[in-house]
């Protein structure tokens, strides 16, 4: 990998836990005293920033600076395919709207179902 494309890859990857957070650039810079338009350079991959300025970021967004490089690092077989990640990201953002009990209700549902495949899968086992 040549260093456009880690620069590149870490940028997407901290976009991506910065939308999981549910951040804008401007709430994240405030969180890490970085400015919005550093964070934009850095997700578009234009910057070749300090690690100083990554562990910030990453600290920021509650993530381990090694999960990044890890993540960055991985083969593309390694990482889950966009689609199924972006599923993963929607899934995220409307569990966070559910109240406690809705989010109880909807993993209950999710648990019973789990278990109906497997013993439907095991021949009622």
């Amino acid at each position: 990998m040549n260093d456009t494309d880690f620069l590149l890859r870490v940028g997407l990857s901290l976009r991506k836990y910065r939308s999981i957070a549910g951040l804008s650039q401007e709430e994240l810079g405030g969180r890490t005293e970085c400015d919005k338009n550093t964070i934009g350079k850095i997700e578009r991959g234009e910057s070749d920033s300090k690690l100083s300025t990554i562990r910030k970021l990453t600290d920021g967004l509650n993530i381990s600076f090694s999960r990044l490089i890890k993540e960055v690092e991985a083969k593309p077989s390694d990482r889950l395919s966009s689609p199924v990640e972006y599923d993963y990201l929607r899934l995220f953002h409307y569990c966070r709207q559910l109240s406690p009990e809705q989010f109880n209700n909807l993993c209950n549902t999710a648990c019973i179902y789990a278990k109906s495949n497997r013993l439907r899968e095991s021949g009622g086992k």
